[in-house]
């Protein structure tokens, strides 16, 4: 069994056009369950070296405050805040714990849906992003983790809930469905990030994933995130989207 924890970076719903977040970005980190109780052992290990042990119980780290000093870190020094980072992210290229992302530029998206939906129909970037995470989280539990099951898991705060188990169920049980997910089962899992160390996870290196995507485009990149992707480099899956148009005709026929 495989858990998947999803999360998203440069959130901005339908708002298309906001220039200080140019890309969205969604992601799947993947763990296996023999992994799981490692992961969380040496995560709390590396932040109670640098905070202390007495980590409070609503503890969450989030990677704009890890990055800029603040909440949790707030009076932590940056070189202190930069080994934190790096530890964590050697402690998941250490485990080959992978990540599956989509990227969708939100000014081009903008353009492809009037292209394809015509005026007047907007498709939230997450609605559209969903089913390529799915449908690679799919092919990868079959092609390259032995044809193993596998769990999404959400954060339970995110506004997406009701979008992201309609298009499981979907993808899952709908014998009309132009698309089909036969290794990830139940309906997904929403959970709150505070007590849950994967979520905080996924919220470090999904910020980082869209860091590296964004410079990948020409977009500026401070020289201190781009530290991270070295790290990034080694534990992203590249994406397969063969089945491209399919996915475009679902949202279609699913969300339009």
């Amino acid at each position: 069994m495989h858990l998947i924890y999803i999360d998203e970076s440069g959130n901005t719903g339908l708002n298309l056009k906001d220039p200080q977040q140019p890309v969205f970005v969604l992601s799947a980190l993947i763990i296996k369950e023999e992994n799981w109780f490692d992961l969380e052992r040496k995560y709390r290990s590396i932040l109670e070296k640098h905070l202390g042990s007495s980590l409070p119980e609503d503890f969450e780290l989030h990677a704009m405050q890890l990055k800029n000093g603040s909440g949790a870190f707030k009076g932590v020094t940056l070189p202190q805040r930069i080994l934190i980072r790096d530890q964590i992210l050697s402690l998941l290229c250490d485990n080959k714990t992978p990540v599956i992302y989509m990227r969708i530029i939100k000014k081009a998206f903008e353009k492809f849906c009037l292209d394809n939906y015509g005026p007047g129909i907007h498709v939230d970037p997450y609605i559209m992003a969903l089913p390529f995470i799915c449908i690679q989280a799919d092919n990868f539990l079959k092609e390259k983790a032995g044809n193993a099951l596998g769990m999404m898991i959400f954060d339970e705060q995110k506004e997406y809930f009701t979008h992201a188990e309609r298009s499981i169920r979907i993808l899952r049980l709908d014998k009309a469905s132009v698309l089909k997910t036969t290794n990830i089962i139940e309906k997904g899992f929403f959970v709150d990030s505070k007590k849950c160390f994967a979520l905080q996870l996924s919220d470090l290196v999904i910020y980082y994933v869209r860091k590296y995507e964004e410079d990948k485009l020409g977009l500026r990149v401070s020289d201190i995130d781009k530290q991270t992707f070295p790290s990034i480099g080694k534990i992203i899956v590249p994406g397969e989207f063969s089945r491209q148009k399919d996915i475009f005709d679902w949202v279609k026929q699913t969300w339009v």
